[in-house]
């Protein structure tokens, strides 16, 4: 199975909602509503749901068109949204070297996993990546990140259980530059129920990465569920005003219905999407393509 046959068996409960149907219908204020309830149900959020729907309301559909024609329409639409936002991280040349990419997230969204999946495909492209175990109270990730990266035959640096998690980047950043690592990705904790210590402890380690490079983080990823839908939100605006945010990573796709909250968040925060993963498979992240998104979110 390609990985766009994947992305729209992966969405497969979202597209149901979207059941646009106008076969031997006018597109009446019902129809509209019935539209703007499953992009709604969908999760896409009240704003974007209404205007799609709307545009879908006011366009001059031939009187032998079909549902496919309404959905094709309806995902070129959601493809002119996300198009802007749509960003192949993977093929950008990245300097300076090393490029130091700190990744961020609450603690259950797929982080550590992610992390491995970015190295991979980084790995793919001639890179020679350094995997950096900075959630040293989790021995759990710690583990976790060391599986990944033998089993990817990637380099990585652990500290002692409970090191200072800023201490440990500055060691990593100084021994990827003699050890010819060209990427360096930082793997953080995630505890949201302690906000304030986990948001102070990643301010932290920005400003040790600027004690060796003053540009750095040269990119700072955060990773969410994709399950969680609207509540994503919170989340973004959180990491966004104290830590800032240059992408996000949405996983999980593969388990939700609420895969539509990518577009109201490109569109609140103007943010750009890196990359989707739909399992939990080593090949299973990808770049996003909007394109690809909009047709299996619609489902066709």
């Amino acid at each position: 199975m390609g990985f766009f046959e994947k992305i729209k068996s992966a969405l497969q409960k979202t597209s149901d909602k979207i059941s646009v149907t106008i076969t031997g219908k006018k597109i009446d204020e019902n129809l509209r509503q019935e539209i703007e309830d499953a992009l709604i149900l969908a999760d896409v959020g009240v704003k974007s749901a209404t205007e799609l729907a709307q545009k879908v309301a006011d366009k001059k559909f031939p009187k032998d068109a079909t549902d496919i024609d309404a959905k094709k329409y309806l995902a070129d639409e959601i493809e002119t949204i996300l198009k802007p936002y749509e960003f192949n991280f993977f093929n950008q040349d990245l300097k300076p070297n090393p490029y130091i990419i700190l990744v961020i997230g609450v603690n259950g969204n797929g982080k550590t996993t992610t992390i491995a999946k970015i190295a991979n495909l980084l790995k793919e492209s001639g890179k020679n990546p350094l995997l950096v175990a900075a959630d040293t109270f989790r021995a759990a990730a710690v583990e976790q990140l060391k599986y990944w990266a033998k089993k990817i035959n990637a380099d990585i640096l652990c500290g002692k259980e409970k090191a200072d998690p800023a201490g440990l980047v500055y060691s990593a950043m100084e021994y990827a530059k003699t050890n010819g690592n060209d990427v360096v990705l930082v793997d953080t904790a995630g505890r949201m129920q302690n906000r304030s210590d986990l948001l102070d402890e990643l301010e932290k380690i920005k400003r040790v990465m600027k004690k060796i490079d003053n540009t750095a983080p040269h990119s700072t990823i955060l990773v969410l569920d994709g399950i969680t839908g609207q509540a994503a939100h919170s989340q973004v605006e959180t990491f966004l005003n104290r830590i800032g945010i240059d992408g996000v990573i949405i996983t999980k796709l593969d388990g939700s219905a609420k895969a539509g909250s990518i577009i109201s968040l490109t569109e609140k925060y103007g943010i750009k999407v890196f990359a989707i993963g739909i399992g939990e498979a080593i090949d299973d992240l990808r770049p996003f393509n909007a394109n690809e998104y909009a047709k299996a979110l619609i489902g066709i």
